[in-house]
């Protein structure tokens, strides 16, 4: 897929700004890139056998124990790697550690991703933060991965498109349950913005899957076609 104007002209940027304050490594801290070969090989990308809808490891084809157990509201889940190594490392730093330079390059594998698997899309929206954890941040880490990825394949980009109802509490530590119940009803939608249309969710990691079965419920609520959902990282299942 070749690259958009504004994707290029975004790149650009951010390679001007290496040049004047060298980067470090998300994952090791290694000096001169934001993310190094070394730790690129010990990434655990994902691969077959998957279940079908939720995207997690699973042993053969076909829908995991648990989407034959509850259906989500999602087309289909997928995501680049597993949530540990430097991959942990980079993430955190993106989302905690105000290292928005990570964005463009962790935008890439989902790029790259998405090229593969051929989805329908109308509408690319991040996983929106509440007020409270946007103003403690200053940014929210899923526009980061979002943005470039909609400006790369020329989707129309609409974070309005959902919005939290509520604020939550962090997710960390939560059982799956306790999850569920912490985003119900967390998310909502304008029947404008989306109703008839294909919307692709963006996030950073994809854990329980509650947070993206919210959003999925609210912008079903509002009468979207399909819903999917890509995540850069995914806690791996236990199978």
């Amino acid at each position: 897929m070749p690259a958009r104007p504004a994707f290029l002209v975004y790149q650009w940027l951010w390679s001007t700004l290496d040049l004047l304050f060298p980067p470090m490594c998300g994952g090791c801290g290694g000096g001169g890139v934001r993310w190094c070969d070394a730790c690129q090989e010990k990434v655990e990308v994902i691969s077959p056998p998957i279940c079908e809808l939720c995207g997690g490891n699973n042993p053969t084809q076909g829908l995991c124990l648990d989407c034959h157990q509850r259906p989500l509201s999602t087309r289909a889940i997928r995501s680049w790697a597993f949530f540990n190594g430097p991959l942990r490392n980079a993430i955190h730093k993106l989302k905690y550690e105000r290292d928005i330079s990570l964005g463009i390059v962790m935008a890439r594998p989902i790029t790259d991703l998405f090229s593969i698997l051929r989805w329908e899309i109308d509408i690319i929206s991040p996983v929106p933060l509440g007020v409270a954890r946007m103003k403690e941040r200053g940014y929210n880490q899923s526009v980061l991965l979002a943005r470039p990825l909609a400006m790369s394949t020329g989707i129309n980009y609409r974070p309005q498109a959902l919005i939290r109802a509520r604020e939550t509490n962090s997710q960390v530590g939560l059982t799956v349950k306790q999850r569920r119940e912490n985003v119900r009803n967390a998310f909502r939608s304008s029947r404008g913005e989306v109703e008839g249309k294909s919307v692709l969710i963006i996030d950073d990691v994809m854990t329980s899957g509650a947070t993206l079965e919210s959003c999925a419920a609210a912008l079903t609520q509002s009468g979207v076609r399909c819903v999917y959902a890509l995540t850069l990282a995914r806690a791996k299942k236990n199978i």
